[in-house]
């Protein structure tokens, strides 16, 4: 069964620029928080060429009220993305800026043996997400749009390969149309390119505005949202194929003051590949794509998760204590 793709522009845009990547995998993170009326602005973001595949704990920026964490990791080997994001603004920051998020890409190339011209391949992406903050409430409605929050926890899969083309026609010609470029019917040409894809995105925005005086796009509430991408389709054996994943994770307050929203994939995403007996898999990157069997952790996982979730406490009371009044 394939999963249909309904994703935003946005998330369009960050595949479309992941082509261009050179790694076989990238992995990039970041945080910001904007105290308007203090003038603090703090940033934090990985560092170039993005192959450590974990932030090491939570991450965050603080300035004043407003505050922003990333605890991510991954494993491209195995196909494993894991992510905790949260973003938090002051009760009165109705002119500040609180977001923080992670991202893996991987590209590749693999090739299917086995003893038929063609296989079925099938490629999963296991995802369970946790979101909680989304909402707006009476006090949030002053200043002038665009002032929102936004939660997302996206995946998918971009899959391309060539075949011969059957109808294939020596004798057909292309026709040059000046600085209009050139048009080829399928005739004529003698390969053609196969582009397949799929997806799944958890997204929700709560934003001020519109004749009602809020609105909201995406279907994503408080609450576990969890399930299956699967492709599954029919291809050339010995072929090259060319795959690329994409997997993000974001929460943002924007001039939206009383806001606090966390994105909770730390049980996601697992990547599979899977074929019928008698068929394997080469990739050009050495990964094995194990889907859920990668959700066993090793001794250190266990160590970066418990440390991670550690680390999101010690966040919560500092800023607790940064907020708080002292008795009088």
């Amino acid at each position: 069964m394939r999963t249909s793709l309904r994703l935003s522009a946005s998330f369009w845009a960050l595949l479309t620029t992941s082509l261009a990547a050179h790694a076989d995998a990238q992995f990039t993170w970041g945080a910001t928080a904007e105290e308007s009326a203090s003038g603090t602005y703090n940033y934090l973001q990985a560092e170039s060429p993005y192959t450590d595949f974990s932030t090491g704990g939570t991450r965050g920026v603080i300035s004043g009220q407003v505050s922003a964490t990333v605890d991510a990791w991954a494993n491209p080997g195995t196909g494993l993305f894991k992510a905790i994001t949260s973003a938090t603004t002051g009760a009165g920051g109705i002119n500040d800026i609180a977001e923080s998020y992670a991202r893996l890409d991987v590209t590749d190339t693999i090739r299917l043996s086995g003893p038929g011209a063609t296989a079925t391949l099938t490629i999963t992406m296991d995802y369970d997400t946790v979101i909680s903050g989304l909402g707006l409430n009476g006090s949030q409605t002053a200043g002038d749009p665009p002032r929102f929050q936004q939660t997302q926890s996206s995946r998918a899969v971009f899959l391309s390969y060539e075949k011969i083309n059957p109808d294939y026609d020596p004798t057909a010609t292309c026709i040059d149309y000046g600085s209009e470029g050139t048009w080829c019917p399928p005739e004529a040409q003698q390969t053609l390119t196969i582009d397949e894809a799929a997806g799944k995105e958890v997204f929700r925005e709560w934003a001020l505005g519109g004749p009602n005086g809020s609105y909201s796009n995406g279907d994503a509430v408080n609450g576990r949202t969890s399930g299956q991408v699967t492709l599954t389709l029919e291809v050339p054996t010995d072929t090259d194929i060319s795959l690329l994943f994409q997997l993000y994770n974001g929460s943002r307050c924007f001039r939206l003051a009383g806001c606090s929203v966390t994105t909770d994939a730390s049980h996601s995403d697992y990547l599979g590949i899977s074929l019928a007996d008698g068929y394997s898999f080469t990739s050009s990157s050495g990964y094995r794509y194990l889907g859920l069997a990668a959700a066993v952790p090793e001794p250190s996982s266990w160590a970066l998760t418990l440390t991670g979730l550690a680390a999101v406490g010690w966040w919560a009371r500092r800023r607790r204590a940064a907020v708080t009044p002292a008795p009088r």
